[in-house]
């Protein structure tokens, strides 16, 4: 048995999970020229789009112009269609997160919060925070005192800085922020 092909194949995944891994711990956000920093999609996000999408088209080629000539073919293509079925949403999910996050032009200076919800730009103070907590899709969800709240994609650059931030804010304030 020839052991070298699975053996390159697992370095090149650790390799290449090792170069994600350093692209989002060093995804800090920068100041803009004003001094704002921003939400933006992360290096993860892009590899979700872009493996999702290759994966995707990769195995639609398979279907319509490869198949198989195996005895179970048959079963082996309905499968291969519901992994195309399956890797396609995936794909799109991670595009609409994507796209919500750059719609929503999260942003904080200072003490300041900036985002838009719908076409109004709201500017709050981090006093205003009473709490976070995490939903059950994973985001981080900013509750401000007025009810209002704000949805963060944990996964984007820069947002764990903010939730860092609003954390240590609030903890001196005696709000609360949770993790549930």
């Amino acid at each position: 048995m020839d052991l070298l092909k699975p053996l390159l194949a697992a370095i090149a995944g650790g390799v290449v999970t090792s170069i994600l891994s350093l692209l989002v711990a060093r995804a800090k956000s920068r100041p803009d020229m004003r001094g704002w920093r921003h939400l933006k999609p992360s290096p993860m996000h892009w590899t979700g789009i872009g493996l999702g999408g290759g994966l995707c088209l990769l195995m639609i080629y398979i279907r319509l112009f490869v198949g198989s000539s195996r005895a179970d073919a048959e079963t082996q293509m309905t499968i291969l269609t519901w992994l195309i079925i399956l890797f396609g949403f995936l794909t799109i999910v991670t595009a609409i997160a994507m796209h919500a996050l750059q719609r929503r032009s999260v942003r904080w200076r200072g003490t300041s919060l900036s985002f838009t919800r719908g076409s109004v730009t709201e500017l709050r103070k981090f006093d205003e925070v009473q709490q976070v907590r995490v939903n059950l899709l994973g985001q981080a969800v900013v509750f401000f005192a007025d009810g209002s709240f704000l949805r963060i994609d944990p996964h984007a650059s820069g947002a764990s800085e903010l939730l860092e931030l609003l954390e240590e804010r609030n903890a001196r304030s005696g709000n609360r922020i949770s993790p549930e």
